[in-house]
């Protein structure tokens, strides 16, 4: 099976390419954070001053990202979401908020939610309720058939979940993950 997305340029134009052959703008100092998954989305949700950044008027963006492993025909779009915020102490991007394994889908939804004082940033994706899944037979695009829409929102450095869905949330293994932390138990001695 092979991957492909629907992807768009800024004049427009829309096609189809093979998602192996598709490299997500991410910023360098984030992509490092990998850890050999391919970023699926990089999605500013807030930008912060620091007066020792090198950025233009040293202000930093701070994103949401959803990852997956590298292989095609997986039955979701992302199986990891991590937030990188930028520390002013440290000057560098620290991992704030980290959800995986997951089945999760597309779009990732990027808001801003009013809150005592202002607005604070949050953002949304959804999730399989389970093992069912949809495939639009012209398109061949998965869904879940029964998707939850999970919300969190961030204030500072820390993401919260909130909204009216709070149930928890499945972790998924698969079957390879589960091989493999078999693999690495140690042996038990019998008597």
């Amino acid at each position: 099976m092979e991957d492909w997305w629907l992807v768009r340029d800024d004049a427009g134009h829309a096609g189809w390419m093979l998602a192996g052959r598709l490299d997500v703008d991410a910023p360098d100092e984030i992509a490092g954070y990998a850890e050999g998954q391919r970023i699926v989305g990089a999605y500013q949700i807030a930008k912060v001053v620091d007066p020792e950044a090198t950025t233009p008027h040293h202000e930093v963006p701070e994103y949401v990202t959803v990852l997956s492993p590298p292989r095609a025909g997986l039955p979701f779009d992302f199986d990891q979401v991590r937030v990188f915020t930028w520390s002013r102490n440290h000057h560098r991007y620290e991992t704030a908020f980290r959800l995986h394994p997951i089945q999760g889908f597309l779009p990732v939804k990027v808001t801003q939610v009013i809150a005592p004082g202002g607005s604070i940033p949050g953002f949304s994706f959804e999730i399989a309720t389970g093992d069912n899944v949809s495939v639009d037979p012209d398109t061949g695009i998965t869904k879940p058939v029964n998707p939850r829409t999970i919300h969190y929102i961030m204030n500072d450095t820390r993401v919260t979940r909130v909204g009216p869905d709070l149930a928890p949330i499945p972790i998924v293994h698969s079957a390879e993950d589960k091989a493999k932390a078999k693999a690495a138990r140690p042996a038990r001695k019998r008597k």
